[in-house]
């Protein structure tokens, strides 16, 4: 396990400026040599700067066959389940140890002047993914008001994030990261992140918090072969010349798409007939908007965030 300290005593020229790109590769290899061997070799020939691993291969408890001049961040006994990989040792790097298990890797990197926090998490699909959230929770509270990307292997399924169908524990997380102002990078793609001879989904996300929302783009699953049933996700921080700091201007900003706004009012007026059933007995779209209408005239505390998203 590595553990590198951050340098407490570097000036800080601008607050919110990352003066480095940080090209990322994330990829479930599921334990396999041929997938890790595919994938060190992807590293030695790319500039990479972090590697997010769900399911590395490991000998004796240890992460086992890739690039040697890696720093590998890991945690738990057994069969690790996450790794972080960081190729750029230009990075100050420091691991988060009261997050960690061995489904959960926590890193804070100092890239420029700008601090971000990024975590690889494996979401076992035999586990209650209440108990992965209240692991997710603890993470974002963590990062307060720096940057923060996960990326994750979730075992949940959602039309949110462009699968075919949504099931419960893709409704579950689809509502949580709701809650929480976080955003899906996935994109729309012919590809799909995992495909077995069972069928195809796209269960692997990467998901980033309102502060990092301008600085990653690039967002891809490739075509490159990973010699595993899950796709190779590319991305990159820091594309931007000058980041904003999304919290000291007091903006929050959305990535929206006609299906995503489509799918957000569906969303809304289903919970706006659950929170006034009480009131109708038929609850039509236009009588529902009467009521909000009235009620945000009349009551001036009255706010869709706190009657549907409390």
């Amino acid at each position: 396990m590595a553990n590198n300290h951050l340098p407490t005593n570097k000036p800080h020229k601008r607050k919110g400026i990352m003066q480095t790109h940080l090209k990322c590769i994330q990829l479930n290899l599921q334990h396999s040599r041929l997938a890790t061997d595919n994938l060190r070799q992807i590293i030695e020939e790319e500039n990479t700067d972090i590697i997010f691993i769900q399911e590395p291969r490991t000998i004796r408890s240890k992460i086992a066959g890739l690039y040697k001049r890696l720093k590998i961040f890991t945690s738990g006994k057994g069969k690790h389940q996450v790794a972080i990989a960081v190729k750029n040792n230009k990075l100050d790097t420091m691991l988060i140890k009261q997050l960690l298990d061995e489904d959960v890797v926590v890193l804070e990197v100092i890239t420029g002047n700008k601090k971000i926090i990024i975590t690889s998490m494996y979401f076992d699909i035999n586990r209650q993914i209440d108990i992965d959230l209240l692991k997710l929770d603890a993470i974002i509270q963590h990062a307060n008001d720096a940057g923060l990307l996960i990326a994750m292997d979730s075992n949940s399924r959602s039309t949110l994030w462009h699968d075919l169908l949504t099931n419960r524990r893709g409704r579950t997380l689809e509502e949580y990261l709701m809650s929480k102002q976080m955003h899906i990078m996935n994109e729309e793609s012919h590809l799909t992140t995992f495909r077995s001879s069972r069928g195809t989904s796209r269960i692997d996300l990467t998901i980033i918090n309102n502060q990092l929302l301008s600085a990653v783009c690039e967002w891809e699953i490739s075509e490159q072969d990973s010699c595993s049933d899950h796709s190779i996700l590319r991305c990159v921080v820091g594309h931007s010349n000058a980041i904003r700091a999304e919290r000291e201007i007091g903006e929050v900003k959305y990535k929206v798409t006609k299906e995503g706004k489509e799918k957000f009012q569906s969303k809304l007026i289903r919970l706006a007939e659950h929170k006034f059933s009480d009131t109708l007995s038929v609850a039509r779209t236009e009588t529902l908007d009467k009521i909000l209408c009235t009620r945000a005239t009349t009551e001036p505390v009255f706010t869709l965030e706190t009657e549907f998203c409390v």
